[in-house]
């Protein structure tokens, strides 16, 4: 039999065994004294993509490096953006989008439709070459009018394509130092005579060097 004394020291040295143990393990994940973990920083939240802004109000747009404005119409989404275009030559594009329900001509449904109304700023030799550049895409479609017109003592090249009681887009543009701005307005026949209006007050309005 094991005598009282060697059952007394094997149960200190079992508990002196625990107790080194457990002081190894407390320690090993402990910070070292003094120093105070500093918080990660947290990961930030991805930045939202830009939502069109809304027009509630009649107002202008003016872009002061390019240096060009004009008035854009009441109640339609606008958008706008510059460089990261296939086309180099393109400085920027503004544009303006208003959806509508309506019964299409032959329809007895209601259907959304998108009239749109953009300009392009770009490099260019001259409005020859716009015009030329019009007329090559315009190919095997009907050229319902084309004609120069001359607004704030600039003048510009107007074409109109489409069907006579169809799709229609219209197409005017500006040139000036080196400088064309297209204006394309575009929709079914029914809206886009509803909006050009709209269309025309932009054209009358617009000007190049000054506000």
């Amino acid at each position: 039999m094991v005598e009282l004394g060697e059952k007394r020291v094997l149960s200190v040295l079992i508990l002196t065994i625990i107790v080194v143990t457990s002081w190894i393990l407390l320690n090993t994940d402990r910070q070292p004294t003094g120093e105070i973990p500093e918080p990660s920083d947290p990961i930030p939240p991805p930045s939202p993509e830009p939502a069109p802004g809304e027009i509630s109000t009649k107002g202008y747009v003016f872009d002061d490096r390019l240096g060009f404005g004009f008035e854009y119409p009441d109640g339609w989404e606008l958008y706008s953006g510059e460089g990261g275009f296939p086309d180099e030559d393109i400085k920027k594009v503004v544009s303006f989008e208003k959806l509508i329900k309506m019964k299409l001509e032959g329809s007895e449904f209601e259907s959304e439709v998108s009239v749109s109304i953009e300009l392009i700023v770009k490099s260019a030799t001259d409005l020859q070459e716009i015009e030329d550049e019009f007329k090559q895409r315009s190919i095997g479609v009907s050229i319902l009018n084309e004609t120069m017109i001359s607004v704030k003592d600039m003048n510009g090249y107007d074409i109109l394509i489409g069907e006579d009681s169809g799709w229609k887009l219209r197409q005017i543009a500006f040139f000036t130092d080196g400088t064309a701005y297209i204006f394309t307005y575009q929709s079914q026949d029914e809206p886009y005579r509803m909006y050009e209006d709209a269309f025309n007050d932009i054209i009358n309005s617009f000007n190049v060097g000054s506000q």
